[in-house]
């Protein structure tokens, strides 16, 4: 079994209201900020078969909150903010549901926490308040902070998924890649391949191509990004994010540094430590 692609990454982020009025200057329509049940807060760029996913931390009296296997949600995204903003999980789509997908890739081999479920208020635009209910797979790799995932199932994907929160001015659809660096890729690779199929060769390091999207691993920056930032990490983490548009020219005033896939935001700071490119969709 292989998993079905990348549905949304998680940017932590020391101030949340600064994070989402920065990429709502990209040209993003972000969610009004919610709360979790683990002491996070969250806002999204909901896109036609993704989103973004914007993290901060509202509670920390909160964070030990829903132990599973181990693992605590909150505290994962706690520890990993005190180290620095970043990109810290990826979650994934779902194929059979989050729980059978994790104990699919237990026998994979990979690290499988359980399975965690909760619910959030949400209030839709022009609708009732209501709850999200919502099922996680948790593949968190200890070696593997940074490239670790969940799998995570909307159980009422309607108050996700809402018509006015997919306008973006920018005209994104869907996230194209997320890439890692990672010096020492072997690891991260043999992680990835065992989610979703073989690596391939390309500029800089290799690719695995998922059924939504793809993951970069490079060791080298400038063949995929030329004069780009590379965000301050030590790898292997996750780095960028490409947002596939359908109009490069919406978004030339924001992403000025052309890249050889794209055009790319050059501050990486106000983006949460990570580098924003727009690709071709």
């Amino acid at each position: 079994m292989k998993l079905p692609g990348i549905d949304h990454p998680l940017v932590l982020l020391r101030d949340i209201e600064a994070g989402r009025a920065f990429y709502a200057s990209l040209g993003f329509t972000l969610t009004p900020v919610g709360k979790h049940p683990w002491g996070t807060s969250t806002s999204l760029a909901v896109l036609e078969r993704s989103a973004l996913e914007l993290m901060g931390i509202y509670d920390e009296s909160l964070i030990d909150a829903m132990d599973v296997g181990g693992f605590k949600f909150g505290r994962h995204m706690r520890d990993a903010l005190a180290e620095r903003e970043g990109i810290a999980l990826i979650a994934l789509h779902p194929g059979q549901g989050a729980a059978e997908d994790g104990e699919a890739m237990a026998a994979h081999g990979l690290p499988y926490q359980g399975h965690l479920g909760f619910r959030r208020k949400v209030k839709p635009p022009g609708r009732d308040w209501d709850e999200a209910v919502v099922s996680l797979g948790m593949l968190v790799d200890p070696a593997l902070p940074r490239v670790s995932h969940f799998v995570a199932q909307q159980h009422k994907p309607e108050l996700l998924w809402v018509p006015e929160w997919m306008q973006h001015a920018n005209g994104a659809t869907h996230i194209a890649a997320v890439t890692y660096w990672a010096p020492q890729p072997e690891a991260a690779l043999n992680r990835l391949t065992a989610m979703f199929g073989p690596a391939v060769a390309v500029p800089g390091g290799h690719a695995v191509q998922t059924g939504q999207g793809v993951f970069r691993v490079l060791t080298d920056w400038a063949p995929e990004f030329g004069d780009a930032p590379r965000p301050n990490v030590v790898g292997p983490a996750a780095v960028n994010i490409d947002f596939a548009v359908p109009d490069l020219s919406k978004v030339a005033a924001v992403a000025t540094i052309a890249t050889p896939g794209g055009l790319a935001v050059p501050d990486i700071a106000s983006a949460g430590n990570v580098l924003v490119r727009f690709v071709a969709a």
